[in-house]
């Protein structure tokens, strides 16, 4: 169903639920499993001169079975760098005539090994509940552990990822087109690193299936890109994989919401412990990690909020709203994830904000969520309970 509107009434401490056919639900508890995106409204920038091109611009997000087929046999253009780009064009370089990734900005792409070894032995020689989660706890810290040295040792790091590139393509691309391609003007993981399963991006390009533009457009033209230092892309068919917008109505997607008939605005709110927002009753959302699995949050943010819920339970407790403390001097922060990519700085001014300390400061790091979220005992930190129609905190 199609939620249209949730209101929270506090005469009666539930949310109330509307849906676009108008049948309507309450609720004690909203969780929000919506993530951050807008599903509706990709980022989609406008081109000088793209109504001239002759064939078809496609957004990912806008995909349909009619670009399967439009593709194949086709000269395609990819314009970006992310990791759409990176997913779309090992997918597609097979069935193409050709691809052509126009980048304005490269990206760090680390080729992933599609096999583990220890992951196989430890598999093999031990039950499967233990492997699993010894497997579980390798792979995390093996990835924090290399985004602590990509922040603490950026230069150390750029080198071993760019060695680890360049051996990719080193038999189709001499050293100075390998770093006109492959050089971000960035310390990795100040936007997200891309990670090649198997090293299936490098695959086409060392076949001759894909190559890559770097540098400004200047306009499009009736048969592709016409590029600002004087080439020109040929292209069939363009897939502008620009990126991603923000909700703006964070954590809710498209629904409508009011608290006590107010119009809730994200930006005039803070995240607590990166899964409540600010008085906001009754709701708890998941927000994975930018720098590590998704799921690893997911499960902290269910953990906490059951922990959470059977507070409640317990204690007959209705209602529960994060409030920050006037006196606790909060500083109000921008929340970006850790990152600094486009669509977090785009949407810096619609976001609930972060404080500067906790518990509306977190998010980011899965070893302190765990330790103070789930392990500890269970914290009532800035949030205010009402039991019984009568406030307590």
């Amino acid at each position: 169903m199609d939620i249209e509107t949730a209101a929270w009434v506090s005469a009666d401490n539930r949310w109330h639920l509307t849906t676009t056919t108008g049948k309507r639900y309450s609720c004690n508890v909203l969780f929000g499993c919506t993530g951050y995106y807008s599903y509706e409204t990709p980022f989609e920038p406008s081109f000088p001169g793209q109504e001239a091109f002759s064939g078809k611009i496609v957004h990912p997000q806008k995909w349909t079975k009619e670009y399967d087929e439009l593709v194949v046999g086709a000269k395609v253009a990819i314009i970006g760098s992310g990791a759409t780009a990176v997913t779309i064009l090992p997918s597609i370089a097979d069935v193409t005539s050709h691809v052509t990734m126009v980048q304005r900005t490269p990206s760090y792409i680390a080729a992933l090994p599609e096999m583990d070894p220890w992951a196989n032995f430890v598999n093999d020689w031990l039950p499967q509940n233990i492997a699993m989660r010894i497997n579980k706890w390798k792979a995390y810290l093996q990835g924090a552990l290399f985004y602590q040295y990509c922040t603490r040792y950026p230069d150390a790091a750029i080198k071993e990822i760019k060695a680890g590139m360049f051996a990719e393509v080193s038999s189709v691309m001499d050293r100075e087109e390998f770093d006109r391609h492959f050089t971000p003007p960035y310390n990795p993981w100040e936007q997200r690193l891309c990670l090649a399963p198997g090293g299936d991006f490098f695959r086409p390009i060392r076949e001759g299936k894909a190559t890559i533009v770097t540098g400004h457009i200047d306009h499009f033209t009736e048969n592709g890109i016409q590029m600002k230092k004087g080439n020109h892309v040929e292209a069939d068919l363009i897939i502008s994989a620009t990126g991603l917008t923000i909700q703006p109505n964070f954590p809710f997607s498209t629904i409508k919401v009011s608290i006590n008939g107010e119009p809730y605005k994200a930006s005039t709110h803070l995240i607590y412990n990166g899964i409540m927002i600010s008085d906001v009753p009754n709701l708890a959302f998941i927000v994975g990690y930018t720098n590590a699995s998704w799921t690893l949050k997911a499960d902290i943010a269910s953990m906490y909020f059951t922990k959470l819920l059977n507070y409640m339970r317990k204690n007959k407790i209705t209602k529960v709203v994060p409030r920050e403390d006037p006196e606790a001097n909060v500083k109000h922060e921008n929340f970006s994830g850790g990152l600094s990519s486009g669509y977090f700085t785009r949407s810096g001014d619609i976001l609930p904000k972060q404080g500067d300390k906790f518990p509306w400061k977190g998010g980011v790091n899965y070893i302190l969520d765990l330790v103070q979220m789930t392990f500890g005992g269970f914290s009532t930190d800035s949030l205010e309970f009402e039991m019984e129609n009568k406030k307590i905190s």
